[in-house]
């Protein structure tokens, strides 16, 4: 398997507590980006394609930079990456999104073309329930009964080829169109998803990996 890793973002919303590409961020012993190649390369996922806009984004001399000239989006990203991928399908994600689990069990749901990681996303604040104007329950974070996407999938380089832009969001234009083909299937992750888009995410994330023995 092969894999590209979307590492192209600025981070803005990091700022101004953080000025460094977002990849380059420490969250424990190793930098965000070093982590993911790493488990992708822990499940045999040894070709691995980093989509960006900032050259020698890491110090691994095996990790392939598709640098972009100009922002391209998501969608672009992946289409001018995808031009160094030999094989029938590829693995694609975000640099900021953490899952636990084998990325193998994804690329088996990609028989009609693509398939998605989708998880339960938690809710950020503590819901309130009242009747007639009475609190009557309160409930801290639960988790919602719909599914997000995790910003991890698998693509077949065909689908990749005929489906996405040269420029925009792959979110935005291809996975309606692939949904709407029926090319899109979905798989449920259950377990812990991590993701860093502000410094209490960072935070967060950091104290995760404190705690917790990272095996997978």
């Amino acid at each position: 398997m092969e894999a590209i890793i979307l590492c192209g973002g600025s981070g803005w919303r990091l700022k101004p507590d953080i000025w460094i590409p977002k990849p380059k961020l420490k969250i424990n012993n190793e930098t965000l980006i070093s982590h993911q190649i790493n488990w992708l390369r822990r499940h045999g996922i040894d070709k691995i394609i980093l989509a960006t806009n900032t050259p020698n984004l890491t110090d691994d001399a095996d990790a392939i930079h598709s640098v972009e000239k100009k922002k391209l989006g998501t969608g672009g990203a992946v289409k001018k990456a995808a031009e160094q991928v030999k094989d029938e399908k590829v693995y694609v994600m975000n640099v900021d999104d953490i899952v636990f689990y084998d990325p193998k069990k994804l690329c088996e749901y990609a028989d009609k073309g693509a398939t998605i990681l989708m998880a339960k996303p938690t809710l950020p604040f503590g819901r309130v329930q009242t009747q007639n104007t009475y609190v009557i329950r309160f409930e801290q974070k639960p988790q919602l009964d719909f599914y997000a996407s995790t910003g991890h999938y698998v693509f077949k380089t065909s689908v990749i080829r005929q489906f996405f832009p040269d420029e925009g969001a792959m979110e935005l234009q291809t996975l309606q169109a692939l949904a709407d083909k029926r090319m899109l299937r979905g798989y449920t992750y259950n377990s812990t998803w991590l993701t860093i888009n502000t410094m209490k995410d960072l935070l967060k994330v950091r104290e995760y990996f404190k705690l917790h023995k990272i095996e997978e």
